[in-house]
């Protein structure tokens, strides 16, 4: 998120398309940057996959994609595409909240498991951004998880949060997943005062009834398995919605994730709580 107002998205996975193997994925969404809002993904074979342990980096042979030293300060993503016009990123965290996971960070739902790791929690960034041949400058704040599943995402979550907050000294950082049944899992970093906190989703309502996660909510509730830690309320009105389909290569490619995963739709705001801004996305199938 930048200080000029403008949000930045970046996804880096690895996904098995039907009738083509493994393949990488990236995508790359921007909202109000001078006014503008765009998306774009790629697709690469696993065989442009190159890994540097002297330099804890991962990246894409060509340098369309890279990440750079362990996550925390001194973290770099670089992303790069010319595809529908040129889009570009190069930003690093100049700080960093540590993180923290919560055991080996594994959760099991129902037979199957999920992995979470918060890895920043909250940190600065600064570096360029740009679309088509307008680069400038920039600074902001930045969260960065990774997740990962032994089953396909719709098979686990109906609906998937990512919570982050533009204020340091106190913010809720963190990703919860909601079972078809309505079950949440997943956890939050709950950082006041320099000390950080792990807390689980004890329930996630809307209109203050159990939310039912089948259709996007107007607003939600967050109630923690930790009685003393205030529920985090919000309206989720959607600045940016958008189908993950759309960043796709061709239409067999599109046709064959939908086969395998469902259509991916995102929508992603900024609401006021009484614990200060919060950044959120809601994804579902």
């Amino acid at each position: 998120m930048l200080d000029n107002g403008a949000k930045i998205y970046v996804n880096y996975t690895w996904m098995y398309v039907p009738t083509q193997g493994f393949k990488i994925g990236t995508d790359f969404s921007i909202w109000n940057f001078n006014g503008k809002s765009q998306s774009v993904g790629r697709q690469y074979s696993t065989d442009r996959f190159v890994e540097d342990k002297s330099t804890n980096s991962i990246s894409i042979a060509g340098g369309d994609y890279l990440m750079e030293k362990a996550p925390g300060a001194g973290h770099r993503v670089l992303f790069s595409a010319n595809k529908n016009g040129k889009k570009f990123l190069d930003v690093t965290f100049t700080s960093a909240v540590n993180g923290v996971i919560p055991g080996d960070g594994v959760f099991s739902i129902d037979g199957n498991k999920f992995g979470l790791y918060v890895h920043i929690p909250h940190g600065r960034i600064k570096g360029r951004v740009g679309l088509g041949e307008d680069t400038v400058e920039v600074s902001g704040y930045g969260y960065m998880d990774h997740v990962w599943q032994n089953e396909k995402p719709a098979e686990m979550a109906t609906r998937m949060l990512t919570l982050s907050m533009p204020q340091q000294k106190s913010f809720i950082a963190g990703r919860i997943g909601i079972t078809k049944n309505g079950t949440p899992y997943g956890y939050s970093i709950h950082h006041t005062e320099g000390v950080s906190k792990i807390v689980y989703p004890a329930s996630v309502l809307e209109n203050e009834k159990n939310y039912n996660p089948k259709s996007f909510p107007k607003n939600l509730t967050i109630t923690w398995s930790n009685a003393n830690t205030q529920p985090l309320k919000f309206e989720a009105k959607a600045q940016e919605s958008f189908s993950i389909l759309s960043n796709f290569d061709g239409f067999l490619e599109r046709n064959a994730i939908k086969l395998a995963l469902g259509e991916l739709l995102y929508k992603r705001g900024r609401s006021q709580t009484e614990q200060g801004k919060l950044d959120w996305t809601i994804a579902g199938f």
